[in-house]
């Protein structure tokens, strides 16, 4: 076998950065390492990005003469040991969050093969040199608009699952301490501002005429109406069931959701949050609405033992997703003037501007739509207020002159 002298290295140039690669053998078979020493490019940095490939050079040396070292079993790669994490964990999780597991570590894995890192090597610097480039081209090839980088958000929701993964990984004494507690993600300039996009009341009313004139687009028009005034969540749309309505009390009670999941929408008896699940009147628009859907489908015999609001008319119950593009080809098909840009979510935000519009304060839009924070009626808000503001501050223009 050969000895941990035979430990060399070099730099690279990647993404402006220096690089580390580092090669040595394991039963006499090659393995290289590549890892950040954290330095821009820079001619008058490089003697110290040399310095840090030596000093890595060294602990690799130094780490393969100690007893026991240098067996391959005795390394495990990052990526693989992800992937088992993550469907370890599935056993125990919710379908939606296991989804959403896979969806946000995808990345991940992909950087660490691409790197061949092993978790026993990981340091500090490799956890930051993997932030940085989540920051700057994570977004690639997981997200199909074009984009390379990710918000710094979104780096630190993948960052926690990465943490966690790693402290799992003390737990199971795979390695001694975790890397990631020393790291935060990098604080970058973001000079993107969230953009929140509603319909105001007119419009509204202009898709709602719309969506009622075109077969194809016509469940929209009954989703749209209850989503406009009362801002549901997709999954609380079309998990809304007849036995929640009462025609008598003139309630709803929101209670019960349908999720889009990896293979199939799943069914539950729970909201997302203890501020989702509501009660909310059933207004006199929403009556007759309701009651016209209803006798519509006992017409055509639509029955579902589950009792969903929305079905198709041979009884089955709509994929989520498919509300979501079908709501998209009916904002493009509507001839009116609105928002091209809108989704599905935007009923809620919608809704909430248009109460906001029609004097309602933030504490009541908060409890209407179900909102658990209530820092997020407030950022919806701020947005509302600037049309109104662009609109009165043309009413006072050229009052002095």
């Amino acid at each position: 076998m050969n000895s941990g002298k035979e430990v060399s290295g070099c730099l690279i140039e990647r993404a402006g950065r220096y690089y580390a690669v580092v090669y040595y053998y394991v039963e006499d078979q090659r393995v290289t390492e590549t890892k950040s020493t954290g330095i821009a490019v820079n001619e008058h940095k490089k003697r110290e990005a040399e310095k840090i490939k030596n000093q890595l050079i060294a602990e690799k040396r130094a780490a393969l003469e100690q007893p026991g070292q240098g067996k391959a079993a005795e390394l495990h790669p990052v990526a693989s040991c992800l992937e088992r994490w993550v469907d370890y964990k599935s056993k125990y999780i919710e379908n939606t969050t296991n989804d959403s597991y896979h969806f946000k570590l995808q990345s991940t894995i992909r950087y660490f093969q691409k790197n061949n890192m092993m978790i026993e090597n990981l340091k500090p610097r490799d956890i930051l040199a993997y932030y940085e480039w989540e920051l700057a081209h994570g977004r690639q090839n997981v997200y199909k608009d074009g984009k390379t980088s990710l918000s710094r958000r979104t780096v630190s929701d993948k960052a926690v699952l990465f943490k966690r993964f790693l402290g799992d990984a003390v737990l199971q004494g795979v390695i001694s301490v975790n890397p990631a507690d020393q790291v935060s993600v990098p604080r970058v300039k973001e000079n993107k501002v969230e953009k929140i996009t509603f319909m105001d009341l007119g419009q509204a009313q202009c898709f709602l005429n719309f969506a009622k004139s075109e077969p194809r687009f016509e469940v929209l028009y009954y989703i749209g109406k209850i989503g406009f005034y009362y801002g549901l969540r997709r999954s609380e749309l079309l998990g809304l069931r007849w036995s929640a309505i009462n025609f008598n009390s003139n309630e709803i009670e929101i209670n019960h959701t349908v999720v889009r999941t990896k293979h199939q929408p799943e069914h539950r008896d729970t909201v997302k949050s203890k501020a989702s699940h509501r009660y909310l009147p059933l207004l006199e628009d929403v009556k007759g609405c309701l009651m016209e859907l209803r006798e519509n489908q006992k017409r055509l015999g639509i029955y579902d033992d589950k009792g969903y609001v929305f079905l198709w008319n041979d009884g089955r119950e709509y994929n989520p997703d498919y509300i979501t593009k079908l709501f998209v080809k009916a904002v493009k098909a509507c001839p009116g003037d609105i928002p091209r840009e809108i989704t599905l979510h935007g009923l809620r935000h919608s809704c909430c501007a248009i109460l906001f519009e029609k004097k309602w304060d933030i504490a009541e839009v908060q409890q209407w739509v179900g909102h658990s924070d209530i820092q997020i009626t407030a950022n919806i808000y701020n947005h509302v207020s600037k049309k109104w503001k662009n609109e009165h501050g043309k009413k006072i223009d050229g009052f002095f002159k």
